[in-house]
C-alpha cells in the first residue's frame, strides 16, 4: 500500500536503490535535540524468499517530502528484520540517523591534560634518585600539588646524574604534542643543576628542539610555555619534565638538592573541522581549549560521515583546562561533556548532501519563538517538582588522581519556602575534571533544575505556523526550537519566568516522533517522555561511569 501522505521513501545499497513507498505498512521516524535525525522504522510487504538488493546493513534508508523533493529524514540501515504471520511477509527495517556515526569509534583522545598521575619513571642515570607527588616543600602553606624530584642526601652523583620522569599519554593515543608548561621552585639555589622540560619523538630527542632549562633557585621559576613550530617541529610524542647535574661529581651532603614542577600541562594538536591537522604554534597560544575547538577536532578527526567542511559551529568562550580520555573515549561522550560545561550549546546531525555526507551543526540552544500551536490534538505532561534540586556534589578526580567533590548550591524558590534541601551527585571523572570545572558544571546543573518543568507531550495532526519561515508546516516538518501552545496555563520555569497567567505556555521542542498510522507528530516539550530505553540507557551510563 501507498503511503496516506505526501512522503516517499527511498532504500539504497552499493548493490541498487529503489524506492520504496508503495510496499510500505507503515513509516514511524524520530529526532532529538541534542543529536538530530535518530531513528526510523518501515514495514515493507514484501516475500522473506528473496534478499533485495537495496536492503543491507549499512544501507540507507531516505524519506523524502512528495511536495517538494527536500529530505525529512536520512540514515543508515542497521537492523533488515524479517517476519511472516496472519500480516504475511514482512521486512521490520529500522535505520539510525546520523548521530550514531557519534559512537561509531572509541579511541584514547587527549586535548588537555594535567598529567602529575600519568608520568613515567625512564632513563634515570642516577638509579638511587627520588621522585614522588606531594606539595611543594618550598611552600607548604600552599598546598599546591607538585612532582618532586631529589638527590637524597648520602649519594654521591656525577656529571648528567638525572631524575626525568616521562608523558606518554599522547604517544599511546597517537597524538602530538602541541604545547607544555610548568612552573618550578627549588631547595637551593645551584648553577650545576637544572630543572627541565623537553620533547621527544618515540624517547629520541631531535636536534634542533629547544628544551626549556632553569638553573636551580630558591626563587623558582613561573610559567614559560613551550610550542610546537617555535621549540620544535611537529611529530613530537612525548614530554618529560626532569632534574639534571652538569657539574664535576661529588657527594650529596644535604636534603636541600630538590626541585619541585607543578602546574604542568600537556597540550595535544588538533585538527580542523576540514580535517588538517594543524602543526604551527598559531592555534596554542593558550593553554587551554574551548569546546568549538573541541567539535571542530571531533569533525576532523573523527566524525569523518558529517560534512566537517560546510558544518556550522557556534563559537564558545568558556576555558576548558582539562579534558583527556586517556583510557578511550567516543565523540557522543565529549559532545555531552562539552554540554555540561557549555549548557547553552547543542548539536545535531542532519541530512546527507551531495557528497554523501552528514550536515552537521553545533548552536546555541533556541531562544526566540518558532512554533505557534493549541491543544486540539491532545497533551499531556508529566511535569514534576522531582525535578527541583538546590545543591548537587560535582565528583572529579584532580592531576594526582585523588578523588575530590565540591559542592554547589542555588536559590530555589519552592524549595526554600518548604525548607527542604534537595541534593544530587554527579561525576566528571579525570576527564574533564578539574575545579573550575566541576563549579561551572554544578552551577550550570543547577540552573537547568530552578523550576519544575513546563515538560510535557504535545501531539500536532494538522499544519502549524512557523514563525521562521511564515508558513504553515505539516507535523513532519517540525524541527528543534521554542513553541507556544495556548491553552496551558504556565508555571514559573526557565522560559516562562515572567510571563503572565494567560493560558499561553513555551516549551522547548527536545525530541518528535512522528507516526503514519497516527498521522500526527508526538512532541517531547523540555524533556524526554519516560521510556524504558531511555531509563536502560541511563542505568548503563551510570554503570560505566562506577567502572572508571
Amino acid at each position: 500500500m501507498s503511503l496516506p501522505i505526501p512522503l516517499s521513501i527511498k532504500l539504497a545499497t552499493s548493490r541498487g536503490e529503489r524506492n520504496v513507498t508503495r510496499e510500505v505498512r507503515d513509516l514511524t521516524m524520530r529526532w532529538t535535540d541534542p543529536g538530530g535525525y535518530a531513528s526510523c522504522q518501515i514495514a515493507l510487504d514484501r516475500p522473506l524468499t528473496l534478499q533485495p538488493d537495496e536492503v543491507a546493513y549499512y544501507g540507507s534508508l531516505t524519506v523524502y517530502d512528495g511536495r517538494h523533493g527536500g529530505i525529512v529524514w536520512d540514515g543508515r540501515l542497521e537492523d533488515p528484520g524479517r517476519s511472516a504471520g496472519s500480516q504475511g511477509q514482512v521486512w521490520d527495517i529500522a535505520a539510525v540517523g546520523g548521530q550514531a556515526h557519534t559512537r561509531d569509534r572509541t579511541i584514547p583522545l587527549v586535548y588537555i591534560d594535567n598529567p602529575l598521575s600519568a608520568l613515567e619513571r625512564v632513563d634515570n642515570a642516577t638509579p638511587k634518585g627520588d621522585d614522588s607527588l606531594g606539595t611543594d616543600p618550598g611552600n607548604n602553606a600552599s598546598q599546591q600539588q607538585s612532582l618532586l624530584l631529589q638527590f637524597p642526601q648520602g649519594i654521591t652523583i656525577g656529571n648528567l646524574a638525572r631524575v626525568v620522569m616521562r608523558y606518554v599519554g599522547l604517544q599511546r593515543s597517537g597524538q602530538k604534542v602541541a604545547g607544555i608548561d610548568h612552573t618550578w621552585d627549588a631547595g637551593r639555589t645551584d648553577a650545576n643543576f637544572q630543572v627541565e622540560s623537553i620533547v621527544r619523538t618515540d624517547g629520541s630527542l631531535a636536534s634542533g628542539d629547544v628544551a626549556r632549562s632553569d638553573n636551580w633557585s630558591t626563587a623558582g621559576g613561573g610559567s614559560s610555555p613551550r610550542r610546537i613550530g617555535t621549540h620544535w617541529t611537529a611529530g613530537r610524542t612525548t614530554a618529560e619534565w626532569r632534574i639534571i647535574y652538569t657539574g664535576g661529581g661529588g657527594p650529596i651532603n644535604n636534603d636541600l638538592h630538590w626541585a619541585s614542577i607543578s602546574n604542568t600541562v600537556v597540550m595535544a594538536t588538533r585538527f580542523t573541522a576540514a580535517g588538517a591537522e594543524q602543526l604551527t604554534s598559531t592555534p596554542y597560544g593558550n593553554f587551554y581549549v574551548l569546546a568549538h575547538e573541541v567539535v571542530a577536532d571531533l569533525l576532523g578527526r573523527l566524525l569523518n560521515r558529517f560534512d566537517g567542511a560546510a558544518a556550522t559551529i557556534a563559537t564558545t568562550s568558556y576555558q576548558i583546562d582539562q579534558m583527556a580520555y586517556l583510557d578511550g573515549v567516543q565523540a557522543a561522550k565529549v559532545l555531552e561533556d562539552l554540554m555540561l560545561l557549555e549548557a547553552g550549546y547543542t548539536w545535531r546531525a542532519w541530512e546527507r548532501g551531495s557528497n554523501g555526507l552528514y550536515r552537521f551543526e553545533w548552536v546555541p540552544t533556541p531562544t526566540v519563538v518558532r512554533y505557534e500551536a493549541d491543544l486540539l490534538d491532545g497533551y499531556d505532561s508529566q511535569g514534576s517538582a522531582d525535578g527541583l534540586f538546590n545543591q548537587v556534589t560535582v565528583r572529579w578526580k584532580d592531576n594526582r588522581g585523588r578523588p575530590q567533590a565540591t559542592i554547589r548550591t542555588a536559590n530555589v524558590p519552592e524549595l526554600n519556602a518548604a525548607g527542604l534541601v534537595r541534593q544530587e551527585i554527579i561525576d566528571l571523572g579525570a576527564d574533564v575534571g578539574s575545579a573550575s570545572a566541576a563549579q561551572r558544571a554544578g552551577d550550570q546543573w543547577l540552573a537547568d533544575r530552578r523550576y519544575a518543568p513546563n515538560a510535557g507531550r504535545l501531539r500536532v495532526a494538522r499544519p502549524i505556523l512557523d514563525l521562521q519561515t511564515g508558513r504553515m508546516v505539516m507535523p513532519w516538518e517540525i524541527r528543534p526550537g521554542l513553541i507556544r501552545v495556548k491553552g496551558i496555563l504556565p508555571r514559573p520555569d526557565a522560559l516562562n519566568s515572567g510571563a503572565s497567567r494567560d493560558g499561553v505556555t513555551i516549551f522547548r521542542i527536545v525530541g518528535s516522533e512522528y507516526r503514519v498510522s497516527d498521522g500526527a507528530a508526538t512532541l517531547d516539550l523540555d524533556s524526554y517522555a519516560p521510556s524504558t530505553a531511555r531509563q536502560l540507557a541511563a542505568a548503563r551510563a551510570k554503570i560505566r561511569q562506577v567502572r572508571r
